[in-house]
């Protein structure tokens, strides 16, 4: 144990020292802090809660280490802390004694503790006294000693000396600063460099005004100060609280003057120099407060304005706040200002461009109005009981916002118009205002031709249902000038105006540009008409031109694509180049349509054309517009959609398409060409009449001028002279029109074109142009009694010119219908005669079993009559180049006839008897349907060509065949006997009613001539007869092969008495033929009755299509065909001698 004490003194040793280094470190530490506490005081002047907590917390911090040395001597004690463990302080001392072994004492000290244990305690205890022998005479200083306490002892030192310095030379600051540490609690105000004071004092200023202040500096002074002014008074708003900051600059005499803006509140002020740096012990500087007090202004608590617009605009009345300083309205508008101020009023005013007017003042309320005139400025005055007013009154600018004229947006009409046979001109105008209308009308002169020297006739025209109140309307409507008496070549310019309602300053009026309106003469519109048909008729060509020219590439293009299996890049350039100029072809096709719309809107404006005439040339432009089929468009698709894929076969197919398509174009257009020359023929000879009218109308008022006036002057008759040399100028144009349209009508009636010469140069064309010649010399020479003998002689010539002209034009379109009719008369009777050959072989066909074998023979006679259709067809299609009367109707049925007889003809072949039978009917329906279209073509040519007296018997005519006709068709329902007896019955019964119908209508309609003188003996009675004979059948509930041919031969006599009427009815001599003969029907286009001649003309046929130069597998087909034919001809040659 006796080493442990000694470790326990090592140990004690060990802790005195680190409380010697501690305690000198916080001398240390004191005396520097405390070196910079005073420094720092004496430059800071620090408050007295820093002092109190520097010192508060250098305590703190010393007792905070004193209780940690208690707490570190304690734990020592008890060998808790590893710096003053017996093992720790064994170790170090060893290490002194015994560098080579420094756990030598440690061991001892083990054994030493536990000598007991051990059986050789003599060794052990010997071991221990020599350790303890050697640590007995170590100083504790050379093992434990701190070199540190020297170093803090240094540090103390050399502070004190620099705490000593400080009081050497700064003693007072250093004093200073020590006295205020030692009183924390005790403030002390930093010295201050200068100080300033206001020489101005306390100031009083009214509201609204400025003032000065001026400050003295003494001490060092600087180079700025700052003034702040403080808010004396509380207030509501957050803007009258704000402290106000101002600075100034020391002047030459050394003081510093503030100049203060408008105030108008109470103000404290005080000068004030804020320290420029952190080490500046005083944080600013400033003089005693004083204070600006503030005497207010009167001053608005509450105003508002309000505009009243005029009562013209309806525009509602605006109230706007008072700070606005903004203000505007309409012109005359009127301004009211009511306001509240914060002091009782005297009086207040508004200035209006520096004029005064007075405002109604009741306490602390006023209130004024007046009118807005002009733009400037106003501004409102107060006055209070002090007398004291509003300073700098805000101006108020004034803006008058602009009645702007009002606005038109003409549509309708152009700047030029021609008035046409309505006399009226269509108006479509937008008119548009900011506040409404008062008046819109059109104000007009009517200006005659120079050689009247007429005066101009100067009016107004009020446009109806004009909203006033209204800021937008629109007018579409017509403006009628007829109740003018308006001439040819009158014109008359106008224009629109339009006025505002402002009644300020007066309506504003807008004008239009001025427009003319004129009555062109008739032979200034038909030469306008006659240009456009000649543009028409080049376009037409040129149109056809061009597509011949395509037509040729396509069929080249489709020749190459034949001799290759792909096409190069320069064939598929071609193509497309080619499918390009179809597309170019039909947009300017467009333009040919136009020429045609304008011939068409231009006649029907100005009533050119007579309504049959206007009809034809609408029906023309109908067709022209369609004149590129769809399938053609879709072909041009087909070739697109092929060229993308390059499929050679639809390529191939499609221009055949194409080239098949044009060739049907070049057709149709040449079928229109020709129709449209008949329209330009039938157009020139309207001309002539309405001209013809037109001059013998003003020749008559010419006429009624002279006579109805005795007291004319010189100047009168020399204007009336004129009008004569006009009348004479036209009479000598129609003449020369005569002449140009007998060249155009000679290709259509030769009888019409040498008539129009005759007139043209006949004796009364002659006189009537010497007299109108003479005349216009009389009123020259003013001879009244001579002027008006010779005006009326020229009057009668020009009423029998006209006369003869009516005529001739009526004739002339009498003939063109009779020629039509004619030849579809000739058609009808050809298709009938068809229609009973086809019933024949139909009867033939039913009688025959399957294996017959005339079936063939029955096939060879189908194909001649199907050869006969096709005859009729093409009669048709050149007959469609002439007339539109060639209808849709009448061709779909005539296809519907084709298809039947080739299917018939194909089944016959096949020895299909049943599927012939159906198409041989259906062939038969084609045909009657065909029969009945024909007919009503016929009507209608005749309702719009005829004059004559038996068009209303015509039209009877016409009704009871159209009806017949559809009985007929009923019959061969029951002749086909695939109808239940009951249902037979039915239809029978109801042929009755229908045929019993038709027979009364023919006893009226022979009534009816009979009475008018216009009826032949027998004419009808085969007719009747017939009729009877198929009621008397239809009673017995029966129908018959007899009944069936009376039914035909009551249609076919129907037929041939329309014919002969109209023959009659256009005074043609012809041959009638008599009602009791027997009917015998002739082959389509007259083909001869005589076996051998038909025989004969086989043969020539056959040579002439072998001669022609077809293939040889043409001439074969050729052959058979013909030799057919002539076997049908021996057959039926045989047939009809054996029952002789």
């Amino acid at each position: 144990m006796k080493i442990k004490n000694y470790l326990s003194k090592a140990r004690l040793h060990q802790y005195s020292q680190d409380l010697k280094l501690s305690v000198l470190g916080f001398i240390a530490f004191f005396s520097i802090c405390f070196f910079i506490a005073i420094h720092l005081e004496s430059v800071f002047f620090f408050s007295t809660s820093i002092r109190s907590i520097t010192i508060l917390s250098l305590f703190s911090f010393f007792l905070a280490i004193l209780a940690i040395f208690i707490l570190v001597f304690i734990l020592s004690k008890r060998n808790l802390l590893p710096r003053y463990k017996l093992k720790t302080l064994a170790y170090k001392i060893g290490n002194q004694i015994y560098p080579e072994k420094p756990d030598t004492i440690l061991n001892a000290n083990q054994l030493d503790s536990k000598l007991q244990l051990y059986q050789s305690k003599e060794l052990a205890e010997s071991y221990v006294n020599s350790v303890l022998e050697k640590i007995t005479f170590l100083n504790f200083k050379s093992v434990f000693f701190n070199p540190g306490i020297i170093i803090i002892k240094k540090i103390i030192l050399i502070s004190w000396i620099f705490i000593l310095i400080s009081f050497f030379f700064r003693y007072n600051e250093t004093a200073n600063s020590v006295f205020r540490w030692l009183q924390p609690q005790k403030p002390f105000l930093a010295p201050k460099p200068f100080t300033l004071k206001s020489i101005t004092g306390n100031i009083h200023i009214l509201g609204g005004n400025t003032t000065n202040i001026k400050i003295y500096c003494s001490g060092s002074k600087p180079d700025s100060i700052n003034l702040r002014l403080l808010p004396s008074q509380i207030a509501s708003n957050k803007r009258d609280l704000d402290t106000l900051i101002f600075s100034t600059k020391r002047d030459n005499s050394g003081y510093y003057y503030f100049n203060l803006p408008e105030l108008y509140q109470d103000y404290y002020y005080e000068a004030f120099v804020s320290a420029e740096y952190f080490w500046q012990a005083w944080r600013e500087v400033s003089s005693q407060p004083d204070t600006i007090f503030v005497t207010d202004r009167p001053s608005f608590e509450s105003f508002s304005i309000s505009i009243i617009p005029p009562s013209y605009s309806r525009l509602p009345s605006i109230t706007q706040k008072g700070n606005i300083a903004a203000v505007e309205g309409l012109l005359g508008s009127t301004l009211k200002i009511e306001l509240t101020s914060n002091r009782l009023l005297s009086s207040s005013f508004i200035d209006i461009n520096k004029n005064i007017k007075e405002m109604v003042v009741l306490n602390k309320k006023a209130q004024g109005k007046f009118e807005i005139l002009e733009e400037g400025l106003f501004t409102i005055n107060l006055v209070d009981t002090r007398g004291i007013t509003n300073r700098d009154p805000v101006p108020y600018k004034l803006f008058v916002i602009p009645d702007n004229y009002p606005s038109m947006n003409i549509i309708n009409p152009p700047t030029l118009t021609e008035l046409g046979s309505l006399m009226s001109i269509p108006v479509k105008i937008e008119i548009e205002d900011d506040y409404g209308f008062a008046n819109f009308q059109i104000a007009y002169e009517v200006q005659r031709p120079s050689y009247l020297k007429a005066d101009p006739l100067i009016s107004i025209f009020n446009i109806k249902n004009l909203i006033p109140d209204t800021t937008y309307q629109s007018f579409d409507f017509l403006w009628d000038l007829s109740d003018m008496m308006l001439m040819p070549e009158d014109e008359i310019h106008f224009h629109f105006e339009l006025y505002d309602n402002d009644s300020i300053s007066g309506p504003k009026k807008k004008l239009s540009k001025n427009f003319i309106a004129k009555i062109p003469s008739l032979s200034d519109l038909y030469e306008d008409i006659s240009e456009q048909e000649l543009k028409f008729s080049d376009d037409i060509k040129e149109n056809m031109s061009e597509l011949q020219d395509l037509k040729k590439e396509i069929e080249a293009l489709q020749l190459e694509t034949i001799k290759t299996e792909e096409l190069d890049w320069d064939q598929k350039t071609n193509i497309k180049r080619a499918a390009e100029k179809i597309s170019d072809e039909i947009k300017n096709f467009d333009k040919t349509l136009e020429a045609l719309n304008s011939i068409t809107n231009e006649s029907e404006k100005h009533d050119l054309f007579s309504p049959e005439l206007m009809k034809k040339f609408k029906e023309l432009s109908e067709l022209i517009k369609d004149v590129f089929p769809i399938e053609m468009l879709n072909s041009m698709e087909k070739l697109e959609e092929a060229l993308e894929e390059m499929d050679i076969e639809t390529i191939q197919n499609a221009l055949k398409d194409l080239a098949e398509n044009i060739e049907k174009i070049e057709q149709d257009l040449d079928r229109y060409l020709d129709i449209f020359k008949r329209l330009q023929a039938e157009q020139k000879m309207d001309e002539i009449e309405k001209r013809m009218e037109q001059l013998f109308s003003q020749q008559n008022s010419l006429d009624n001028k002279i006579n109805q006036n005795e007291n004319y002057d010189q100047s009168d008759y020399a204007r009336l002279s004129q009008q004569e040399k006009r009348n004479l100028e036209e009479l000598n144009a129609i003449n020369d029109l005569m002449k140009e349209t007998a060249e155009t009508v000679k290709l259509f009636s030769e009888k019409v074109s040498a008539d129009l010469l005759e007139y043209s140069d006949d004796a009364l064309m002659n006189q009537t142009n010497e007299l109108l010649n003479e005349t216009m010399k009389n009123l020259a020479d003013s001879q009244r009694p001579k002027a008006l003998n010779n005006s009326k002689k020229s009057l009668e010539n020009l009423k029998e010119m006209l006369q003869n002209i009516s005529a001739l034009n009526n004739q002339f379109k009498q003939e063109t219908v009779s020629e039509m009719v004619s030849k579809f008369q000739k058609i009808m009777r050809d298709v009938l005669y068809l229609s009973t050959q086809e019933e024949e072989l139909k009867i033939l066909t039913e009688n025959l079993p399957s294996n017959s074998p005339r079936l063939r023979d029955l096939a060879g006679k189908q194909q001649i009559l199907q050869d006969q259709l096709k005859s009729i067809i093409n009669n048709l299609l050149k007959l469609s180049k002439e007339t539109f009367a060639i209808t849709p109707d009448i061709g779909k049925s005539m296809g519907k006839a084709n298809s039947g007889m080739e299917n018939a003809k194909t089944n016959l072949t096949e020895r299909k008897i049943n599927d012939a039978k159906k198409q041989q009917v259906l062939a038969m329906e084609g045909l009657n349907e065909a029969t009945i279209n024909i007919l009503n073509s016929i009507e209608q040519m005749e309702s719009s060509g005829s004059s004559s007296g038996y068009e209303q018997f015509m039209q009877m005519m016409q009704q009871m065949a159209g009806q017949q006709q559809n009985l007929n068709q009923q019959g061969m329902q029951l002749a086909m006997g695939q109808m239940a007896a009951e249902a037979q019955q039915q239809l029978i019964q109801g042929m009755l009613q229908k045929q019993q119908g038709i027979r009364k209508s023919l006893n009226q309609l022979i009534e009816e001539m009979k009475n008018s003188g216009q009826y032949k003996k027998g004419e009808l009675t085969g007719i009747q007869k017939d009729m009877d004979e198929v009621i008397k059948d239809l009673k017995n509930k029966q129908y018959t092969r007899k009944t069936k041919d009376n039914q035909r031969r009551i249609l076919s006599r129907m037929l041939d008495s329309q014919t002969s009427m109209s023959q009659r009815g256009m005074k043609k001599e012809r041959k009638s033929i008599s009602s009791e003969s027997k009917i015998v029907f002739e082959g389509p286009g007259g083909l001869p009755l005589d076996l051998g001649q038909r025989q004969n003309l086989t043969i020539e046929a056959l040579n002439n299509s072998i001669n022609a130069g077809y293939s040889r597998e043409h001439q074969n087909m050729i052959k058979r065909y013909f030799n057919s034919l002539n076997q049908l001809n021996n057959k039926t040659y045989i047939d009809n001698e054996e029952p002789n």
